[in-house]
């Protein structure tokens, strides 16, 4: 079962109009608000349902009726406290949805009868939700403090709900304790180590990243690449962890993360579906459908398979793109992705391997705008085709109906 606590987008005021309701209902998805009085106190419901009956029922129908005239006053409620075990005998006659109240009826939570989703912070993820979109910022901030911050601003900027980091030990990462200088090591090891040596962050300065993350109303995250920066990040209080897909395998640090109760977001990039490990920890997790190829081709996106992964897991999906541009992320939301995860640079051009597949701050931006556009668009497939508010007004206009040609005398048979 889901527990939400951010409540506006399902409640109404009583005096609110059927119109309003109707908006209210179509945005949060779920088909149903809660009609309460100026003081929170819960009244009733209203459903596609009620709409319906009292559509049926009215003589004339007006979008400006008032709430409480359509809502269902025999809505039950669930008490604030009460043992969950209780909550089965709700969750009858089609309701999937059950407004916890109160000892004084103020509505203070729902609880949507399913099987997935759980919360970061204050942001729901879950198949009702609207998408987590996260701007990876990584190591982008060329181990520069005050362009770390930038990447912040842009980031709040474009309206993404969390900015993400990366912290690493390499002395504990890497057997050669991250000298850039081993000859030992193979080029490719020595290119990276060399990044890493030159555009890293110290502990405290990402700490003071997060810290500016908050003041700017944009949620830190950071990914742990192994344990010594998971304790830290532990010890900064970090709400949720992201795992890279060089760690999928990485049983030790899965483990690890699955024991602090914090959600994670996973990347499934090099990976099989014969990598089961996180099966067996009983965490909340969502999977990223990756492709670990900078940047990806497109004809390596494989993007449908994010749909049999969700078959296959029982699990939430996302996705964590690294090719460029912004259509495919967008097209994941509309097959279901409930976590988007995009780089963002402020220069293509820039040293370092994540740069080329990364979006400046005006792509990031239009990004957020055309999934926040397409997840209104979406709608729901639970229930009959309803006609919005601007069709029935063209309906009176333009569709087509019987009328008198001729006078017709009262009792006369046609």
């Amino acid at each position: 079962m889901l527990i939400v606590k951010d409540i506006q987008k399902f409640m109404v005021f009583s005096e609110d109009s059927l119109g309003d309701v109707l908006k209210k209902i179509n945005e949060n998805k779920a088909r149903v608000v809660f009609v309460v009085t100026e003081h929170t106190v819960l009244l009733g419901s209203i459903s596609d349902g009620d709409v319906r009956r009292w559509m049926t029922q009215s003589e004339t129908i007006s979008l400006d009726v008032p709430a409480k005239d359509v809502m269902n006053e025999s809505c039950k409620s669930f008490l604030l406290g009460e043992d969950k075990k209780n909550l089965g005998a709700y969750f009858k006659d089609g309701v999937e949805c059950v407004p916890v109240v109160d000892s004084s009826k103020h509505l203070v939570q729902l609880i949507f009868q399913k099987n997935d989703g759980f919360f970061i912070g204050e942001h729901e993820v879950s198949e009702s939700s609207r998408s987590f979109i996260i701007a990876e910022i990584g190591n982008n901030h060329q181990g520069d403090i005050n362009l770390a911050k930038q990447l912040v601003d842009h980031a709040v900027d474009a309206g993404v709900d969390c900015a993400k980091f990366q912290m690493r030990n390499v002395k504990q990462l890497y057997a050669n304790q991250g000298d850039s200088d081993d000859d030992s090591a193979d080029l490719g090891a020595q290119y990276t180590m060399d990044l890493l040596s030159r555009f890293q962050l110290s502990n405290e300065e990402l700490c003071e990243v997060f810290d500016y993350c908050k003041e700017k109303g944009v949620m830190p995250l950071c990914t742990p690449w192994d344990k010594d920066s998971l304790d830290a990040l532990e010890e900064y209080g970090m709400p949720a962890y992201k795992v890279a897909s060089a760690d999928f395998t990485n049983f030790e640090l899965l483990e690890a993360i699955t024991k602090t109760g914090k959600p994670f977001l996973c990347s499934t990039g090099m990976s099989s579906e014969s990598d089961t490990f996180l099966d067996n920890l009983g965490a909340d997790y969502v999977l990223l459908h990756c492709n670990s190829t900078y940047p990806t081709p497109f004809k390596d996106v494989n993007l449908k398979y994010m749909t049999r992964l969700k078959k296959i897991t029982g699990k939430l999906v996302g996705y964590s793109g690294h090719e460029r541009g912004t259509c495919i992320p967008v097209a994941a939301v509309a097959l279901g992705a409930t976590v988007i995860e995009k780089h963002l640079t402020t220069d293509k051009s820039l040293e370092g391997t994540d740069h080329k597949v990364s979006l400046l701050p005006e792509e990031l931006k239009s990004m957020v705008e055309q999934i926040r556009n397409l997840e209104e668009s979406l709608g729901s497939d639970l229930a009959p085709r309803e006609i919005t508010q601007g069709e029935l007004l063209n309906r009176e206009n333009l569709a087509k109906s019987l009328f008198a040609a001729c006078e017709i005398k009262k009792g006369e048979k046609i």
